[in-house]
């Protein structure tokens, strides 16, 4: 018995390449592990494609010469230009898909921009999206989207003052076929949903 013991006995080259294998084997698995961690902080820290979390201001419903225009301000916190117009374009696709009008616009203002409907124009718009089901019915929409965003950054009064950015009909729906959420913005009990007739052309 002790003689078949002692031929079963590894021999130390033996041992230490069998402990540097398992070396190399726990070190591979460890940076595996190490590698899969920083892929997963990766993809979490990569933009949505549906945009951001948003707020609703206001809601407009606008009788235009026979036609319903539904108008939309919503606000999010220190978006990027790309991340307000998914934001955008998601608002107004959930809208489409809640009530019929012919014309759909969402308008995006920074958290810190103005709250009176007034002043809603200009360096105050981060990302706007017309949108018209039919867009033959609607005077000066050529195409179903119109899409533009504002490139810079918002200041301490939410306002825009960087170049705006026009979206061809091909990105607009290359973005919207990767969004995996369709929800529209928080709905606050001060949200404001007003109803007039438009005038003029």
């Amino acid at each position: 018995m002790k003689v078949i013991l002692s031929k079963l006995r590894p021999s130390k080259r033996l041992v230490l390449v069998l402990s540097a294998a398992f070396a190399v084997s726990a070190a591979s698995g460890a940076a595996a592990v190490y590698v899969g961690g920083d892929r997963l902080m990766a993809r979490l820290g990569q933009p949505s494609p549906a945009g951001l979390a948003c707020t609703t201001l206001r809601i407009v419903n606008l009788d235009h010469h026979g036609q319903r225009w539904v108008r939309m301000h919503v606000k999010t916190d220190r978006a990027s230009g790309p991340d307000r117009v998914r934001t955008a374009l998601r608002v107004v696709g959930a809208l489409a898909n809640r009530e019929k009008a012919d014309l759909y616009q969402v308008v995006v203002l920074d958290a810190a921009g103005p709250e009176e409907r007034a002043a809603v124009r200009g360096a105050a718009i981060g990302a706007e999206v017309l949108f018209a089901p039919v867009p033959q019915s609607v005077i000066g929409m050529d195409e179903p989207f119109r899409v533009s965003y504002n490139d810079g950054k918002a200041n301490r009064l939410g306002m825009f003052h960087g170049n705006v950015v026009d979206l061809d009909l091909d990105e607009v729906r290359g973005m919207m076929a990767k969004m995996d959420d369709r929800s529209l913005c928080v709905d606050p009990a001060a949200a404001i949903d007003e109803t007039e007739v438009a005038q003029g052309s």
